[in-house]
């Protein structure tokens, strides 16, 4: 590709196929690459001097280049869906983004190319844009793309599975805020009033009311009795920190605290999604929860109009 200039009155010859390096005003944006009919256009716009890129026969203007590459990271969880002048990756149903973290990096380090998503591990919703695939030059080559090509499964939305679910609980708003959320996941929800005993319906089951710092409570006595496997107790993510899985023949058992009984973000949220798209949750998975585990955390605002607010109701001295 090769950049050049063009005064007003200068012979301009074939431009056709070339890119506008900026706007004109009235006219055409920055990036459009100009075709034969164009041209009249653009020379009776008003403008004393223009800047264009000629491009060469290995290169790949911007905005093919976008498609190309949103394109690319498609596949059945994740479409490539027209936004304007930009390249978005919508999920296609509701589920667990899964980012491979370095790949995203190995493309994201070649020159020209900026590929950014939601972070691992998110729950998404159908239609959600999941990533953004972006050239940052007006041009490209395709050699850069094609580095693109050999990465494969980058961005991946797992689905959530119908699954039954045993809630074990007795207080009814508990009962109604879980319903609810389970629901959203496509779970079939049954409710066990008698917490003294497990369920043999549901593959997952949620208990409530139990006490994580005492090794005798009830519900502890009742899975060592009934031969189950404690995995973890306590998550290293606030608030929901004292939340503890166990699994059971083919039943995985999460231990709900009193934190996770309201609308707030708590370990459970990001627990249960994993367990439910990928069928179990690692003691590696568990541990990592830790990075990001502060959830709920208000974030400072540096603008300009929030340093204002700040001083309005800052007291006079």
């Amino acid at each position: 590709m090769k950049p050049f200039s063009l005064h007003r009155g200068d012979a301009h010859g074939d431009l056709a196929g070339t890119v506008l390096c900026h706007d004109v005003r009235g006219a055409f944006r920055k990036g459009h690459v100009l075709r034969p009919e164009d041209i009249p256009g653009l020379i009776g716009a008003e403008w004393s001097e223009l800047h264009l890129l000629q491009l060469g026969p290995d290169d790949v203007g911007q905005h093919e280049a976008g498609q190309l590459l949103a394109q690319m990271l498609s596949n059945p969880g994740v479409h490539a869906a027209p936004s304007g002048h930009r390249h978005v990756l919508k999920a296609t149903h509701n589920g667990l983004l899964k980012i491979d973290v370095a790949a995203l990096q190995r493309i994201n380090s070649i020159p020209g190319i900026a590929v950014f998503t939601l972070m691992n591990d998110s729950v998404v919703s159908a239609d959600q844009v999941v990533a953004e695939a972006q050239i940052t030059p007006l041009a490209i080559e395709k050699s850069a793309i094609e580095k693109v090509a050999r990465e494969s499964g980058i961005i991946r939305n797992l689905p959530f599975p119908a699954r039954d679910v045993v809630v074990r609980a007795t207080d009814d708003r508990l009962i109604r805020n879980l319903t609810a959320k389970l629901e959203w996941f496509g779970c079939n929800v049954s409710v066990e009033r008698r917490p003294s005993r497990l369920s043999s319906v549901g593959t997952l089951q949620i208990v409530t009311g139990s006490n994580a710092l005492d090794p005798l409570d009830p519900v502890f006595v009742e899975l060592e009795n009934a031969g189950a496997k404690m995995q973890r107790i306590g998550m290293p993510v606030h608030p929901g920190t004292l939340l503890w899985i166990a699994t059971w023949n083919e039943a995985t058992i999460i231990g709900l605290p009193s934190c996770g009984h309201g609308q707030q973000l708590t370990a459970f949220d990001l627990v249960f999604p994993k367990i439910l798209a990928e069928g179990v949750i690692r003691d590696d998975d568990l541990a990592a929860l830790g990075h990001g585990g502060i959830l709920n955390v208000r974030r400072p605002d540096p603008s300009p109009s929030a340093r204002l607010r700040m001083t309005e109701h800052e007291p006079v001295r």
